[in-house]
């Protein structure tokens, strides 16, 4: 009788052990994200590497990873979690976003436009998709796509005031400032204050010139 309450003993530590091992890559991974949070990303680091061994099946790991080396600003490191998440999961357009943003960071402007085209590929709704592209073309100085870009923003959302503010400082800079001053007239309506500034500086002016 004594040897079978020992076996069941020693038989309830190995389950209760085995209990803990199957949890524990969920413990690092909280542990990692309240190091994210207080900003001791080195920390961060370690945990989500832990959890990653532990369970290399969970993309949500290398996600916050990822995140993680981007605040840091280690990007080609970043990009590396990004692009696996991304081929784990090729319906979610984030990482491939997320992977532009990064190659933006590094001044990489063609390959930042070739993923943000296929994550707008992958989900062509997105308006912030459309938001950083544009921006990167007005960068790029093709502000014909720039423009293009904040039709189907405001296509998606008519009340965008940054998009109407955005599109209005392209179509300026090519010289079309009666319609960019009616952009930045509807950016106002719509809450883009910055557009105040614009309008008194440059259409204001142009009222003026013209009486």
């Amino acid at each position: 009788m004594r040897l079978l309450i020992i076996f069941v003993f020693l038989l309830q530590s190995v389950v209760v052990n085995a209990q803990k091992d199957l949890y524990k890559d969920m413990d690092l991974y909280t542990l990692g994200l309240k190091y994210l949070d207080s900003t001791k990303y080195d920390l961060a680091i370690q945990n989500f590497s832990k959890a990653i061994d532990l369970n290399p099946g969970n993309t949500i790991y290398f996600y916050k990873r990822g995140q993680t080396y981007y605040n840091m600003g280690n990007y080609d490191l970043a990009i590396s979690d990004f692009i696996h998440c991304a081929n784990v999961l090729p319906d979610e357009a984030e990482y491939l976003y997320l992977v532009g943003i990064c190659n933006e960071r590094q001044n990489k402007f063609d390959t930042a436009l070739v993923n943000y085209n296929k994550a707008i590929n992958v989900n062509p709704s997105e308006t912030s998709y459309f938001k950083c592209r544009a921006y990167l073309y007005y960068k790029m100085k093709d502000y014909l796509n720039s423009i293009a870009d904040y039709n189907r923003i405001l296509e998606l959302n008519p009340n965008d005031g940054s998009a109407y503010f955005y599109r209005g400082v392209s179509k300026y800079k090519l010289n079309d400032k009666e319609n960019a001053c009616k952009d930045w007239n509807n950016a106002l309506i719509n809450s883009h204050t910055k557009a105040a500034e614009y309008i008194n500086k440059i259409c204001a002016k142009a009222v003026k010139a013209e009486n």
